[in-house]
């Protein structure tokens, strides 16, 4: 009987074995600031899924203040050629009416202005250049559907010079060289009423950003250095942003079925979700101040299309996850966070608001286990709220509640998650006080484990605790 017993019981907890709760920490520096967040979004149609494939009740279901979603920013396909332009208006009318920010790319220029009078990128293997010839037609072209759109009552509010420069396709494209597009830019972008974005390439590499740091006619009209997230995020871009540009990731697409021998797969949270939320944080951490996603209709996109087990209209769990930013960090500075985790699984960043007066931290955790996760603030906290999204539930959010202040609160990480921590600040670390030369003991103490920068001379932080913090 016995044997059968511990059998029974063996049987019983074997599916919860290898579910664990495990420790972690993020330690959060809210001096060290990196980039200010403009926003999230998607682009909403082009020729390829047709000018009417969101409806106006879908698209104000992912863009805008009220919205489901919260996106702001809109990408727009120019369609070839003027007389065509009618297709994407009304979408622009929509946006209008959302307060949104609303920026357009073209795929190709008229083809009778390119190498081989094609509107591919590529004819017979061959690279199809925009001749210089036409550089100013080109210029006045894009400058015309600027106009076109606003004089229409649309929205328009930055505009691209080309799609993919450096990607060789048979489908509507122009080649550019980071010299032709950096020329270009330089000495006809003052022909463009409105902010110019390029380069758009298929991944934010440091050639076409180092080309453009190097001529300062190009950089005076540039205003958005952008890039696909299709390949390698480096570095050169942050550069650019140093001299005050902004630099937004403004196509990814990650096609569930593209990487499988199944032909037709529906949506599987723990293959998909974390892939994508990653791919998110990645480019947030790299320094980008905006991440727009592909299509936002599709059964891969923020809603479904009614294909491969998504529903038509329907917020897809991409679409919520999206969302996690889109919704708590459009507006804030992303901040330092130094995550000790032991098992490696915890991946996450972390941001300050406007007012300075909240910590966000987002959180992905793909495995089984659920965490402890200690969370050190650069100021002292009664509450908050935490926001999880999972296979099974969307966004529910529940308030935190700490009973005294602390500085590193306690909270738990659900398996297999996607959780935004929203941390409400209730006072200060410190007191400042100004003290004279005479008292300083010219020593820099280490507060509860925290480095700490002050940027003021002759003056001594008096904690909560007693310990003092001075400044040399």
């Amino acid at each position: 009987m016995n044997k059968i017993l511990l059998f029974l019981l063996a049987l019983f907890t074997s599916g919860f074995t290898n579910a664990q709760v495990k420790t972690a920490t993020v330690t959060i520096d809210g001096n060290t600031r990196y980039q200010t967040i403009t926003g999230f979004g998607g682009f909403v149609c082009s020729g390829q899924f047709a000018y009417n494939w969101m409806s106006t009740a879908e698209i104000q279901k992912v863009w805008g203040q009220n919205s489901d979603l919260g996106c702001n920013i809109m990408r727009l396909y120019i369609p070839i050629g003027q007389s065509a332009w009618t297709q994407s208006l009304a979408t622009a009318q929509v946006a209008k009416s959302l307060g949104i920010i609303v920026f357009a790319s073209p795929w190709s220029m008229p083809a009778e202005w390119k190498t081989y009078n094609s509107q591919a990128s590529l004819y017979n293997n061959a690279n199809n250049y925009l001749l210089e010839s036409h550089y100013a037609d080109y210029a006045n072209y894009l400058n015309n559907y600027v106009n076109y759109i606003r004089q229409n009552g649309g929205q328009l509010d930055a505009i691209s010079i080309q799609n993919e420069p450096d990607m060789g396709v048979t489908y509507a494209g122009c080649i550019w060289t980071a010299a032709q597009i950096t020329s270009f830019i330089k000495n006809y972008g003052s022909l463009i009423s409105g902010k110019i974005i390029a380069p758009e390439s298929i991944g934010m590499t440091d050639n076409y950003a180092n080309t453009l740091l190097a001529d300062d006619g190009a950089m005076n009209n540039l205003s958005i250095y952008a890039g696909h997230q299709y390949s390698y995020i480096q570095s050169a871009f942050q550069q650019l942003q140093a001299k005050g540009k902004e630099a937004w990731m403004t196509e990814y697409l990650i096609n569930w079925n593209s990487n499988t021998a199944v032909a037709a797969r529906n949506f599987d949270w723990q293959k998909d979700a974390f892939d994508f939320a990653g791919s998110l944080n990645n480019a947030l951490l790299a320094n980008v101040n905006a991440w727009i996603y592909y299509s936002a209709k599709r059964f891969y996109g923020l809603i479904g299309d009614g294909t491969y087990g998504t529903v038509n209209g329907a917020i897809t769990k991409r679409g919520y996850i999206l969302s996690h930013y889109a919704k708590n960090t459009i507006g804030s500075t992303r901040v330092n966070a130094v995550w000790n985790d032991n098992s490696k699984v915890l991946q996450g960043s972390s941001y300050i608001s406007l007012t300075g007066d909240s910590i966000i931290v987002m959180v992905i955790n793909s495995s089984s286990d659920t965490y402890s996760l200690t969370v050190n603030l650069p100021f002292y906290t009664k509450g908050g709220k935490s926001i999880v999204t999972t296979a099974s539930v969307n966004m529910v959010a529940s308030d935190l509640t700490m009973g005294a202040e602390t500085l590193s609160p306690v909270v738990d990480i659900s398996a297999s998650s996607m959780t935004t921590l929203i941390f409400i600040k209730s006072s200060d670390t410190a007191i400042p006080l100004v003290v004279t030369e005479k008292e300083k003991d010219n020593t820099l103490y280490d507060v509860m484990g925290h480095r700490v920068y002050y940027p003021q001379k002759n003056v001594i932080y008096i904690y909560k605790d007693g310990r003092k913090v001075i400044f040399i």
